[in-house]
């Protein structure tokens, strides 16, 4: 069998659809790449500050339990006793013993006189060394010299594990006695910050290590110092890489860093880009088989309705559309040969109504929907559907809207609020028909939405201003207004068409206000007259213009001082 050749509108819909698929597969793929790269660095820095935290409440523990240590009033007086000579340091030795027992990290002691020499340690023979006994010295040596408070520093030996140092200068009255030193172990420390998974480093003001998780971190191997690029957020070690951290610990006198594992996320990436690709090849597949389907049979509906429409148009105006598609086109066929029979109908009847009883005039403007702005509008909806399906199906929906509402005979006046909506969409398809060369404005005050008004007002003003417009510009603008003033309801329709002259405009205001005879300003007379019997009481219709600039039609209408709601049916 041989296969039917694809139509404009398949080939304009697959392509577009297509385009739409790329580039929803691509911005799936760039979400999805943003999303990982953000969830993980939202992870990193969560656990970054987390750790951070940990290592400060770790650091002040034993820091703080040092310091109260050091600073307890039974302790200092051991340790003054020992500086003077008059004790041989068994309490401090005791007072060691009994903190490091519960303590978190052990403390060592090396208590100094005033001459720099050792009166008391508690480290063993081997570990009190001529480098730790001058490094002592020394320490003792600028703690005095910084005056009162405690000195930190830290001792390093090639090889060893660092060690932070308190140093306490004592004074006897404002005589210097000597110091005490106190040691920590930075073994003792790396117990407690290992357990967070995460490797650390902390260090003095002035960069000394006092602590070192991981070697791969220094420089140079046995360094004792660590001075971070501030420039990186990332640094290497041991070939992986690490997201760093740093907090310092104004009071104490430390840097805390902290380094956490980061693994870049091409891995990640990449799978999810993949899946994203296989499933958007999938989806490219069906949505092309359910493309084709759609506007094959979209197109054959469009296409038998327009050709339907041609013969109402072209050569018998009383045919009736037969089009049973089970889609919207059918229910807008039957809406239109409910509109044609309504037309044919109400004007027939309207004919002789107006000669016979003035009041069943109101009724006439309700067959003056111009058959050329159906076919116009299908015509329209048939293009769009090729190049803007979305946009097409818009204004099926509006076109729809204005049928029902033109035929619902169910009531004759409505609210202000509900023929503003049949009008945008009359409007909004007017705009699809001419683009740039047409626009419109609405401004309705609030208090006016709720005003009862003749169904499908001001639709034909509508119609005139853009048919009479455009005889004489090829851009126009159309605008409504509404508002209240002195109990009347005033509703006002102006173009920027090339307007009349005084005399002209003198002859069409006279020409609207007779009652008989035939001219091509029956549809504003028809309006005046149905205002006039309806409302009473000085309203109607009156025309403004300013030749060659705009034309309006004002349309007034009395209101009282009634509820909104009962302004229509007065006489």
């Amino acid at each position: 069998m041989e296969r039917k050749a694809k139509s404009r509108f398949q080939k304009e819909l697959e392509r577009i659809v297509s385009r739409k698929i790329i580039v929803t597969i691509l911005t799936g793929c760039l979400l999805f790449c943003v999303c990982i790269m953000g969830i993980n660095q939202i992870s990193r820095e969560y656990n970054r500050e987390n750790h951070l935290q940990a290592m400060t409440e770790v650091f002040d523990e034993i820091y703080d339990s040092a310091e109260r240590f050091l600073e307890s009033e039974g302790n200092q007086a051991y340790f003054k006793d020992c500086l003077k000579g008059e004790s041989a340091g068994n309490e401090v030795r005791y007072q060691l013993s009994k903190y490091n027992v519960e303590a978190l990290a052990k403390l060592h002691a090396i208590l100094t006189d005033a001459s720099g020499n050792v009166v008391f340690s508690s480290f063993s023979q081997e570990d009190m060394n001529l480098h730790r006994t001058e490094f002592n010295r020394i320490a003792a040596e600028n703690g005095r010299k910084q005056g009162e408070g405690a000195y930190h520093t830290v001792y390093y030996f090639s090889g060893d594990t660092s060690e932070y140092v308190i140093v306490q200068p004592m004074y006897e009255g404002k005589d210097y006695i000597g110091s005490v030193s106190l040691y920590m172990d930075g073994n003792e420390w790396g117990q407690y910050f290992s357990k967070y998974q995460y490797d650390a480093i902390i260090t003095n003001k002035n960069h000394a290590i006092i602590y070192c998780s991981n070697p791969g971190f220094l420089k140079e191997r046995n360094a004792n110092k660590y001075e971070p690029e501030d420039s990186n957020s990332f640094v290497w070690a041991n070939d992986s890489r690490y997201l760093t951290g740093v907090r310092f610990l104004e009071e104490k006198g430390v840097y805390l860093y902290s380094f956490i594992y980061s693994p870049r996320d091409y891995v990640y990436i990449l799978s999810g880009i993949g899946t994203i690709l296989i499933l958007g090849l999938i989806w490219v597949g069906l949505s092309f088989q359910m493309m084709r389907m759609m506007a094959e049979k979209t197109s054959e509906s469009v296409d038998m309705l327009v050709g339907e429409i041609r013969i109402i148009r072209e050569e018998d105006a009383g045919h009736v559309i037969q089009v049973q598609t089970g889609d919207e086109i059918e229910e807008i066929a039957r809406q239109i040969n409910e509109m044609v029979e309504s037309i044919y109908e109400l004007n027939a009847r309207n004919i002789d109504l107006v000669r016979i009883n003035s009041s069943m005039e109101i009724r006439q403007l309700q067959a003056q929907m111009n058959p050329h702005f159906i076919y116009n509008t299908l015509d329209n909806i048939k293009y769009l559907i090729m190049q803007d399906p979305v946009r097409a199906e818009e204004l099926i929906g509006r076109f729809t809207h204005i049928l029902r509402y033109s035929i619902n005979n169910t009531k004759q006046t409505v609210a202000l609020r509900e023929d503003l909506e049949y009008i945008e969409d009359y409007l909004v398809i007017q705009k699809t028909r001419f683009g740039s060369r047409f626009a419109y404005t609405v401004e309705v005050e609030e208090e006016c939405m709720q005003a009862m008004i003749p169904k499908l007002l001001l639709q034909p003003l509508l119609e005139n201003s853009i048919k009479y417009g455009f005889r004489k510009k090829t851009d126009i603008c159309v605008e409504i207004k509404a508002w209240q003033q002195e109990g009347y309801l005033y509703l006002k329709v102006t173009d920027n068409g090339a307007g009349v002259p005084k005399s002209t405009l003198e002859t069409l205001q006279n020409m609207i206000q007779t009652k008989e005879g035939e001219t091509v300003h029956n549809g504003l007379r028809s309006i005046n007259r149905r205002i006039s019997l309806e409302y009473g009481r000085e309203s109607g219709l009156s025309l403004e213009s300013i030749d060659g600039e705009e034309f309006s039609v004002v349309i007034k209408v009395w209101r009282g001082e009634e509820d909104v709601s009962g302004i229509a049916g007065r006489g």
